[in-house]
């Protein structure tokens, strides 16, 4: 009877193991499919997507090129520029200091500055939070930013703030902080200076301490060195011309370099215990707010679109890269797309939808 009994149940899992392999080729066909067609397209040269499920990678790969005039193809360990992304890393990064009761969300943010203030407005700048600037709700300008292309341009983020060097980034308060949703880079800013002063170290340096070394992200940085760029994908523009990497004082809105091997293990580092922030500040991070209508917690985005599920993460874009980062928490389960191409968020949308059809039917 145990024998049969054992048959019997080792029929059963080859059957589930083969039902989900085919599954999951099926995916990795449609992908397969549809990918090199969407880049060819949209003049994009090269791509990287991971697919994770019940906590496991199924899929990743990189299609296209990283380097077209070399001929260097994408692979899971070359370096993306992630724009807006960066935030959900910023995100962390404030949200060890408040562990750490260095911090409190609802602290005016000029608490923790000495070297810059918002220039005086008719809004009330006490409600100037961390929460609030981690919402987009503080009432602040600066959408989003350009960056540069030369490390000669570049300047202290309290300079930035000031726009000593480039008007289009001083940050004001335009609106009063908690009546409307607004995302703002640069409250995204005012954050990294924040970082700085309490730390008592430059924003990088915090975060490579801090957050990317204790989750063996050893590819992911703001410090844009020869090391980390030995591997990286070149940037182009909508006619897969090639163009300059952008640099950032920006660096917590937008600056942000990584790979998909390293975005891997901050997607498992969600989903489970892990050395920098807690399941309950996590958690914080990922609800969504009055305010946004319910589509924006705290360097999260929510999203609804694609399923009868619920998704939590960023999209990403400067001149030249577009990346997602979505992940359903419920089923552990998430899709990371790194494009360097100016139109990539053409690429982008189609494996989301790819992807989402498929896991709402598995």
């Amino acid at each position: 009877m145990k024998t049969i009994i054992t048959i019997i149940t080792m029929a059963l899992t080859l059957g589930i193991v083969n039902a989900q392999m085919t599954s999951e080729n099926e995916l990795l066909k449609t992908l397969d499919a549809t990918t090199p067609d969407a880049l060819q397209t949209n003049k994009v040269p090269g791509l990287a997507i991971a697919i994770i499920k019940d906590g496991e990678v199924i899929i990743k790969k990189g299609y296209g090129f990283a380097n077209v005039a070399q001929g260097t193809k994408v692979e899971t360990n070359t370096g993306f520029n992630i724009g807006s992304i960066s935030k959900t890393f910023t995100a962390w990064g404030i949200m060890k200091l408040v562990e750490e009761g260095k911090i409190h969300l609802d602290n005016p943010a000029a608490v923790y500055i000495s070297n810059w203030k918002l220039p005086a407005s008719e809004f009330d700048s006490n409600k100037v939070t961390i929460r609030n600037l981690l919402q987009h709700t503080a009432g602040l300008s600066v959408h989003g930013y350009d960056g540069y292309e030369s490390k000669n341009d570049l300047t202290s983020i309290s300079k930035s703030l000031s726009g000593a060097s480039n008007p289009d980034e001083k940050v004001t308060l335009i609106m009063e902080p908690e009546s409307k949703w607004q995302y703002s880079g640069g409250g995204y800013s005012i954050l990294q200076l924040v970082i700085e002063e309490v730390s008592g170290q430059t924003f990088a340096d915090y975060m490579d301490r801090n957050v990317f070394r204790p989750l063996h992200m050893r590819n992911t940085s703001f410090t844009l060195d020869n090391q980390l760029l030995k591997n990286s994908a070149n940037a182009y523009d909508e006619e897969a011309q090639e163009i300059p990497l952008r640099l950032f004082n920006a660096q917590a809105a937008a600056g942000l370099h990584t790979t998909l091997d390293d975005l891997i293990l901050f997607a498992k580092a969600s989903f489970s215990k892990n050395p920098v922030i807690s399941k309950k500040s996590l958690g914080l991070l990922t609800s969504p707010t009055e305010l946004s209508g319910g589509n924006y917690g705290m360097g999260y985005m929510e999203m609804n679109r694609f399923g009868d599920f619920t998704l939590h993460g960023h999209g990403g874009s400067n001149e030249g890269w577009h990346s997602g980062f979505m992940l359903d928490f419920e089923s552990r389960s998430g899709i990371i797309i790194l494009t360097n191409g100016s139109s990539g968020r053409n690429v982008l949308f189609g494996n989301m939808k790819d992807w989402a059809q498929w896991h709402g039917s598995n």
